[in-house]
């Protein structure tokens, strides 16, 4: 499973937000991990795996210390990250 939340706890045009955000996205994952993990005991191993921006805000915006025990690949978007193309 990818969970491709763009913009966890930041505000910006288009996106809802709210500022529990960056701790709502880690307790996911938590969450998501917790229960894979036990999938896994019964015979179906699951992949947990995000996608996020490139950026020093968007990291800025992640408890990414908490967010890498809990995922197994992180798939960085860094199509703009010099820019809005």
């Amino acid at each position: 499973v990818d969970i491709d939340w763009e913009f966890p706890g930041m505000p910006g045009s288009g996106h809802p937000f709210r500022a529990e955000d960056k701790q709502n996205f880690t307790s996911l994952l938590r969450e998501l991990r917790q229960r894979f993990d036990a999938s896994a005991r019964r015979g179906r191993r699951l992949y947990l795996t995000i996608a996020m921006g490139a950026s020093d805000e968007v990291i800025a915006n992640t408890e990414m210390q908490k967010v890498q025990r809990y995922v197994d690949t992180v798939n960085l978007m860094s199509y703009d990250l010099y820019g809005a193309w």
